[in-house]
């Protein structure tokens, strides 16, 4: 049968979500490794907003600082994430049993209720069962009522024979799986339960071999293009600089992801002086080996910023209303906004940070002449614009600047995408003009932003794929060569204007 719906005569609005497929050519998606209230351990999860971060990692947690900083991130810009929850093997989840006595459309089943993931988050949860034998349509009903640890979630009307599917399915918070059959009872046409989840649920801190596999797994999420670990100090500063040293290197070779580093917590005086911060990347994180080219080159791929910032903390009560937390959540929600409204290639600075209350350090113009150009990048407060990012290098002095690492970036993600479905292509002239092109236009993107140099794009770039690129023995070896060549306009860091001051007392712009 047939079933028409009525609609009345006017507009009609019907709410349609577009398909949210990841994308390896956007490089505006940060992935976040670290402990979190709850969720899936050890899965890279994609999320759309904070919103739905929530509804499957669980809201704010007072004893951790990445909730707080994926919320900064959304808050500053980010649209989509990729979140790695880490935690020490070993995590439990908390349970219960139900006997579904003398209800027949139950089966007078014995059943099992978990919660959904891992985690302290699920001891004492009160799960409520009211089930409805007789209804109206004729079919039996189970309503679910959850309250978990300020969390609650409402689930009604569940038909009684899929209440195991259904919970696996709609629920965020628990699962149910049928361990047995009751002993026949009275049957029942109606009853209310209500269930406690026990203390079994744990979840111990993440080690260090925790973060190594995470590092692993990101190797394969290819739309992760900024990665954060705002966690990762909590380790040790041993053990949390071999985590950023390793992240590094891994993404190094692939030269389409930046990581953010933070400063540990704890600073060696009341507040990090430009020495201990030049001590600490020299020597904690190991830069100082960097005559070493193995060990130079991994630092293209990771940018220092500092200092932490101070956030509402709504968990904090009165009495700590204010908490501190890392920046790196702040400023990948920054490079992220920028890149989507001006490209890759612009400099993630000299834009205004949203949800923050202040910072925990502040750093005079000489202080940051001093950690400039060691590619410390601060966080500062500036007249008319207030607090921003003050500052867009990498932690290599070589190739020092964030804007043109991720405008190769966004270079070799574009040529993967091209060279992907060409890859069993023969080695001629019609796969190296595909290549010219493809890479031509992505490159006149960045010309036309404002992200190379030059008053004309072959002023700006070059791009050569031909025979002279591609010689017999390179064809033979199944590779196919295309050279680039690009001039990155320089970020201006550094305005001078000239000024003098006239006989008559008037004062003269030079230039």
């Amino acid at each position: 049968m047939n079933v028409r719906v009525a609609r009345a005569p006017g507009l009609a609005f019907e709410a349609v979500r577009p398909p949210a497929d990841p994308s390896p050519l956007r490089s505006d998606v940060a992935a976040f490794v670290g402990p979190t209230r709850r969720g899936p351990i050890g899965v890279p999860t994609r999320v759309e907003g904070w919103r739905e971060y929530v509804q499957v990692f669980g809201d704010l947690e007072r004893d951790l600082d990445m909730p707080y900083a994926i919320r900064g991130y959304f808050e500053n810009g980010g649209e989509i994430a990729w979140i790695i929850r880490v935690a020490a093997p070993g995590a439990t989840t908390s349970t219960t049993t139900w006997m579904a006595k003398g209800l027949a459309a139950l089966g007078n089943a014995i059943f099992q209720i978990s919660a959904a993931t891992p985690g302290s988050w699920s001891r004492n949860t009160r799960v409520s069962l009211r089930y409805r034998g007789r209804t109206v349509t004729g079919t039996s009903t189970v309503d679910v009522s959850i309250r978990a640890s300020g969390e609650t979630e409402e689930l009604r009307a569940i038909p009684a024979v899929d209440l195991v599917t259904h919970i696996a399915s709609a629920s965020r918070l628990i699962r149910i799986q049928q361990i047995g059959t009751a002993p026949p009872a009275t049957p029942r046409s109606f009853a209310t339960d209500t269930v406690v989840l026990d203390q079994s649920g744990s979840a111990q801190p993440p080690q260090f071999e925790d973060y190594l596999d995470a590092i692993d797994m990101l190797l394969d999420v290819s739309e992760a293009a900024i990665v954060a670990f705002p966690e990762v100090h909590e380790l040790g500063e041993v053990y949390a600089s071999r985590v950023i040293r390793t992240a590094a290197s891994a993404f190094d070779p692939l030269h389409d992801r930046l990581v953010l580093v933070d400063l540990p917590r704890d600073a060696p005086h009341v507040r990090w002086h430009v020495d201990d911060i030049l001590k600490w990347v020299g020597t904690t994180l190991g830069r100082g080996d960097d005559d070493k080219t193995w060990v130079a080159r991994w630092w293209r791929s990771a940018a220092l910023y500092h200092p932490w910032v101070r956030v509402a903390d709504p968990l904090g009560g009165v009495a700590s209303p204010v908490r501190d937390i890392p920046p790196s959540g702040h400023v990948a929600g920054v490079i992220s906004k920028l890149d989507r409204e001006r490209g890759p290639g612009s400099t993630p600075a000299n834009t205004a940070l949203l949800d923050m209350l202040d910072l925990r350090e502040d750093y005079s113009n000489d202080e940051q002449a001093l950690l400039n150009p060691e590619g410390v990048d601060l966080l500062r407060c500036v007249p008319a614009l207030g607090f921003s990012v003050w500052g867009g290098r990498t932690l290599d002095r070589t190739t020092p600047f964030v804007a043109h690492r991720r405008l190769l970036h966004r270079l070799v993600r574009a040529i993967r995408r091209v060279a992907e479905p060409l890859v069993f292509e023969t080695n001629g002239p019609v796969l190296w003009f595909t290549f010219v092109r493809a890479v031509t236009a992505v490159l006149l993107d960045a010309w036309r932003t404002g992200a190379l140099a030059g008053t004309r794009p072959e002023e700006a770039f070059g791009v050569v794929c031909d025979a002279t690129t591609n010689p017999p023995e390179e064809i033979d070896a199944g590779r196919c060569v295309c050279n680039i060549e690009l001039a990155p306009a320089v970020p201006m860091e550094f305005i001078l204007i000239r000024v003098a001051l006239s006989r008559d007392g008037s004062l003269e712009v030079l230039s």
